[in-house]
């Protein structure tokens, strides 16, 4: 009896192995359940990113089909070049990063995005969403007894290329910590008071683009409340002077001002002020302006911290002033340079760079000054002598600086010129050319020297009547004209 209770019990232990060692076999792996759920079999689902891109979805994914993708713990999700309009809500997930751009959306449900607790980056841009479709309820966090809560992870959001005339001014309340908006390309025109409080309601905002707007002007206190406001670009919009409202950027580091219609930087005019002083400020981006012809004094003074300064493909831009960034003391007798380390001013339509524009070329890592019509005479030798020599340690070509003036000069390369030694001589101030006396001299000597034995030989043939059957006649033939030889009948006594 005793040995056969004890075989039971050896039984029982083993049956309970074999019944243990099933049970964690069974369960498959958690990502292959999840790649064959409905998304997974329209689309690529790898380490942990769901890839939808242009598979020609007319219809957005339920919020069951969404769901059945948890156990895969999507972070990134990229649906962008699809064609669904209508965007519907989404199931509890670890998305980070959703991409829903060119799809043609018009209009996103209320609250969709309310269990995306981690999605950091949401971007819609080139759809045709518009103020009136584009609702603050788009992105309602999760309900709360007295609120909606925000999307507390939410950094940034890209609103590029929409038909946004205006913003509706709570659209971004529920996004408090939001630090990065983009909202070029959509028509606003100007920023008008619903737009002007959307925006001034992100404290932390850091990045902000503005690009092809249509603006021509940036209204006062724009700027006051994004006081981490860190980079700002306004590029190809219709802006005819620098906005002083600027001043209101405390901790501006970038600022983009390519492709505006800016006439010149004089800070003594009302009508085309230079900077205000943004002491922050590192890079100053001034590119492709037709309209751009004169950089006055102090007008970049207010930078006082520029490192990086672009400032080319301007094809009127003939005149930058030695103390264009000089920023005076109260006396106005010693100036302040800031220590640029990168300076680009090349395709404009500058005869010299002047040597007193920085303080220390030596500092400067990049340089570009290439392509413009330069004056080759003593006032450019410095860029012959010294700034050749920084282009070229700099990793540059100083081939591409070319002689444009005078016409002697015209197709030398200043590298040639640096090579040789060549000692150029000066220009004269009211425009005279020194430099062509000697040649215009010898010309005239040359012509008297011939005119004057030219002269005397049409002197002779003209005394001799060699020019009689023109009409012309010599002395001799009037002295003949003159004289008369008398009858032979008369007589005289």
């Amino acid at each position: 009896m005793g040995r056969n209770v004890a075989a039971l019990a050896v039984l029982s232990v083993l049956v309970a192995g074999i019944t243990c060692q099933e049970t964690t076999t069974l369960p498959a792996p958690s990502n292959e359940v999840a790649k064959e759920s409905g998304i997974c079999r329209v689309c690529s689902c790898k380490e942990n990113k769901v890839d939808c891109f242009d598979q020609s979805l007319t219809k957005f994914f339920s919020k069951q089909e969404w769901a059945d993708l948890k156990a895969f713990n999507p972070k990134e999700v990229d649906l962008s070049e699809n064609m669904f309009t209508n965007i519907t809500v989404i199931a509890e997930l670890s998305i980070e990063v959703l991409n829903l751009s060119r799809c043609g959306i018009e209009m996103i449900e209320s609250a969709s995005f309310k269990d995306l607790q981690q999605m950091r980056v949401l971007d819609l841009s080139y759809n045709k969403l518009t103020k009136e479709k584009l609702s603050p309820h788009a992105f309602e966090g999760r309900f709360a007894p007295e609120e909606y809560e925000p999307l507390a992870a939410m950094r940034i959001l890209n609103l590029a290329h929409n038909d946004l005339h205006s913003l509706n001014a709570d659209l971004f309340e529920h996004l408090a910590e939001l630090e990065e908006l983009d909202l070029s390309g959509n028509p606003l025109t100007t920023i008008d008071y619903p737009t002007l409080i959307a925006i001034s309601s992100l404290p932390l905002l850091k990045i902000l683009r503005m690009r092809s707007c249509e603006l021509d002007a940036i209204p006062e206190k724009f700027l006051h409340i994004p006081r981490y406001l860190e980079r700002l670009d306004l590029s190809d919009n219709k802006l005819t002077a620098v906005p002083q409202e600027l001043d209101e950027t405390k901790n501006l580091v970038y600022l983009n001002l390519n492709q505006n219609k800016i006439v010149e930087l004089d800070m003594d005019s009302e009508d085309y002020p230079g900077f205000p002083r943004l002491r922050k400020l590192e890079e100053l981006h001034m590119c492709n302006m037709p309209s751009l012809k004169r950089i006055g004094a102090g007008a970049l003074a207010g930078l006082e911290n520029l490192q990086r300064l672009h400032m080319s493909f301007n094809p009127s831009l003939s005149y930058v002033d030695p103390k264009a960034l000089a920023k005076p003391d109260e006396i106005g007798e010693n100036y302040d340079w800031p220590m640029v380390k990168e300076l680009y001013l090349h395709s404009n339509n500058l005869s010299e760079v002047d040597s007193r524009l920085l303080s220390r070329w030596d500092l400067l890592e990049k340089v570009d000054v290439s392509d413009n019509p330069y004056l080759c005479d003593c006032s450019t030798q410095w860029m012959v002598d010294i700034l050749t020599v920084t282009v070229e340690n700099r990793g540059g070509n100083s081939s591409l600086m070319i002689c444009q003036e005078p016409i002697e000069m015209r197709g030398y390369t200043m590298k040639h010129l640096h090579d040789i030694h060549r000692t150029m001589r000066c220009v004269d101030k009211y425009g005279n050319r020194p430099e062509r006396d000697g040649a215009i001299l010898l010309g005239l000597l040359i012509g008297v020297l011939l005119a004057v034995p030219l002269m005397l030989g049409l002197m002779l043939m003209w005394r001799h009547g060699y020019f009689a059957w023109l009409g012309l006649r010599g002395p001799v033939d009037t002295s003949r004209a003159f004289y008369k030889r008398a009858p032979a009948e008369d007589n005289y006594f």
